[in-house]
């Protein structure tokens, strides 16, 4: 898929989702800030508020498919959608993790999200709790990397 493609895919989704509170992270974030090359999926965290109203609008131009189990992940709304053409949609709300017999939750402010070329972005330091509480730690790396380039202003 190319850059453009991809670019287009993203605006049509947030111009469908505008009504609601989410926002756009993952690998197509990294994508965006010029860490990744190709992203696998495309991830968007909602308000738990509007997971099911989100569901709703995905299913009329999505297949709804069935989710992965992980035995780690204890999110309370997770959804996957895909369509001929496009990366799988991953929908999470009320993101948690379980490990060992804790449950850490994280928190989606979108008030902390932008807007940027018809898609609404989550913010790098968001990406960087949830890879870290994933236990991804090449994403950490690489988000923690861009954010000391950021604050350095060696990054535009």
């Amino acid at each position: 898929m190319n850059n453009e493609t991809l670019l287009t895919q993203l605006q049509q989704l947030s111009a469908i989702l505008t009504p609601f509170q989410f926002g756009v992270g993952g690998s197509c974030l990294l994508w965006q800030l010029g860490l990744e090359t190709s992203p696998n999926d495309i991830d968007i965290i909602c308000s738990e508020d509007d997971f099911a109203a989100i569901c709703n609008e995905l299913a009329a131009e999505y297949q709804l498919q069935d989710p992965p189990s992980h035995s780690e992940y204890a999110t309370t709304h997770f959804a996957r959608f895909s369509r001929s053409g496009w990366p799988d949609i991953e929908l999470m709300a009320g993101i948690a993790v379980k490990k060992d017999d804790t449950i850490s939750r994280w928190q989606f402010n979108p008030q902390r999200c932008h807007w940027q070329n018809g898609i609404c972005w989550m913010p790098p330091a968001d990406w960087l709790q949830l890879y870290q509480l994933f236990n991804r730690p090449q994403r950490v790396a690489q988000l923690r990397h861009y954010l000391v380039q950021l604050r350095l202003g060696t990054v535009s």
